[in-house]
């Protein structure tokens, strides 16, 4: 896959990023994407490109993106997810609207480049499933024709939902955008993305394979589509009171119906120490989910775009915001790391401890470090320290977007939620036993011992800690649950946030911060959209 993306990113996506903008041109009378499809998808090599080229453009959300699309300004996107919660905290100025909630707008360049991202995905998924179908008799392997459809799906559905979830409305896209006759959508209502989502994973859940070859590491598995569909059941059931057709007590049954159908999810946990999930050496281990394929690419230029047009930029995921780099202090921007909250509630026993927090020498965070990505020898992926010179700022550590103790701890919320404590007590102890034993000799750490009984208050801690400054996954955590009642975020003060400077700072609304604007660029450029409106507040 690393090698892969390599290729696609100026090849196949030239391609569609050029039938794009020609069936978008009045002028040309050629049916440019009947030629150019046909001629390229001439066989089943050229179709694996077109699949590849869907994940690639996570490059374009996970690594440095300092010039692209709507950042053209030295910044980096990651703020974004990283600092609304109470995992972790900024140590600068310019990224201070993010954890403060207050000039969050609608013209944040950030939040409009996340939108964009998304539904670039959604539109290649879209043209690879047609391209799929038109293709059909270039397969050659036995079952990869459906293999491929059930990737575009779960890309889909992956980018669906976290549309869904943090803007809402956003218009549902189902077809390959050709012409500006069918570029303009009517903002999505209700449950209507979450539930095509939904729809896209229990088809891709019966098209996807056991696994793959060591070849092709990295791609999505059956396993893969069971697991988001665990999370995407319990998130529409904690909304299930916000909208019309919700029906929570039969998608929490969904949710534990799609983990159950989770190979080994009973026990592919333990034999995994909790650092390999932030380890380049043991990436696509057995309890990874879904990664962002990073690579190292020895003549990145973070300034490069990574699309149709230029050069490639960096490959690698970016964890610069966690070291002492100086982009972290010239440009203002400010390192992050983690909050009082977080560091206090660990166990200091917990192994986990010493895989999320470390020290630092900086003066800031009270001399705390975040380390997931970058603790011992995987920070030696960072920076300067192979010798690639000054804008090597990227990591060969893949990022982690969804691992099986993420869906082991939301499917035990789906089984408390119905009445079966024991099973969700059982979950909430694989997960306290694989920390146990995530000691650096192996042996057994006297902590988190086994609950003997568990609340939803002891599940929501529990996730606190093993998830902590995962994917913005804390931020989601804390938005669902207050929907459904568990929490009640209107009561948080700047305290409860960990929000470390001066409370008269912190602007949340809980009326207006737990949904994202939508950009002001698609409220202005679609009539559709504008008649409609912004999120509220904004």
């Amino acid at each position: 896959m690393k090698k892969l993306r390599k290729v696609l990113i100026v090849s196949v996506w030239a391609l569609v990023t050029f039938v794009i903008g020609s069936c978008a041109d009045e002028h040309l009378d050629v049916p440019v994407r009947d030629q150019v499809a046909e001629t390229f998808f001439e066989n089943e090599g050229k179709v694996q490109r077109g699949i590849g080229g869907i994940y690639a453009e996570l490059t374009n959300i996970y690594t440095a993106n300092l010039g692209t699309g709507y950042i053209g300004r030295g910044i980096t996107i990651h703020p974004y997810w990283l600092l609304q919660g109470d995992d972790l905290t900024n140590s600068g100025n310019s990224n201070a609207a993010y954890e403060a909630f207050s000039g969050f707008s609608a013209s944040d360049d950030r939040n409009a480049m996340m939108w964009q991202r998304y539904y670039i995905i959604v539109n290649r998924a879209n043209f690879m499933l047609e391209q799929i179908e038109a293709s059909a008799a270039v397969y050659e392997t036995e079952g990869l024709k459906d293999y491929n459809r059930g990737e575009a799906l779960f890309l889909r559905a992956w980018a669906h939902l976290k549309i869904w979830e943090r803007w809402r409305k956003g218009p549902l896209v189902l077809e390959w955008i050709k012409s500006l006759e069918t570029a303009t959508n009517p903002p999505s209502e209700g449950f209507d993305m979450l539930d095509a989502a939904i729809d896209d994973l229990e088809e891709a859940a019966t098209l996807l394979p056991d696994s793959w070859d060591i070849s092709n590491k990295g791609r999505v598995f059956k396993n893969s589509a069971y697991g988001l569909l665990v999370k995407a059941y319990v998130l529409r059931a904690n909304y299930a009171d916000d909208y019309n057709g919700g029906d929570r007590s039969g998608d929490y049954g969904r949710a534990i119906s799609a983990f159950e159908s989770i190979d080994d999810a009973e026990s592919t946990i333990i034999g995994v120490h909790f650092g390999e999930n932030f380890d380049y050496r043991t990436e696509n281990n057995s309890e990874s989910l879904f990664e962002f394929q990073a690579s190292i690419n020895n003549s990145e230029n973070p300034w490069l775009d990574n699309d149709y047009g230029g050069g490639n930029g960096s490959l690698g995921a970016y964890y610069g915001y966690f070291t002492d780099h100086w982009g972290n202090y010239g440009s203002g921007g400010g390192s992050v790391g983690p909050t009082v909250k977080l560091i206090n509630a660990f166990d200091p026993l917990d192994p986990r401890l010493s895989e999320t927090i470390g020290t630092n020498s900086w003066g800031r965070f009270n001399g705390y470090q975040f380390i997931k990505y970058i603790n011992g020898e995987r920070g030696n992926l960072l920076d300067n320290k192979d010798g690639r010179g000054c804008c090597a700022i990227s990591s060969g550590v893949n990022t982690r977007i969804l691992r099986l103790a993420d869906v082991k701890l939301i499917a035990a919320e789906a089984y408390l939620q119905t009445g079966n404590a024991p099973e969700a007590l059982a979950q909430v102890n694989h997960v306290r036993q694989r920390a146990r034993l995530s000691t650096s000799d192996g042996s057994e750490a006297a902590a988190p011992a086994d609950l003997g009984a568990v609340t939803m208050q002891e599940i929501m801690d529990e996730r606190f800690l093993e998830l902590a400054g995962e994917e913005g996954i804390r931020w989601e955590d804390l938005r669902r649950w207050h929907a459904a009642g568990f929490v009640d975020l209107g009561s948080w003060t700047a305290s409860d946030f960990s929000y470390p400077n001066p409370a008269n700072q912190f602007g949340f609304d809980v009326d207006t911060h737990v949904l994202f604007p939508i950009p002001a660029e698609e409220i202005e450029t679609s009539a559709l959209m504008r008649q409609a409106g912004n999120n509220p507040g904004y």
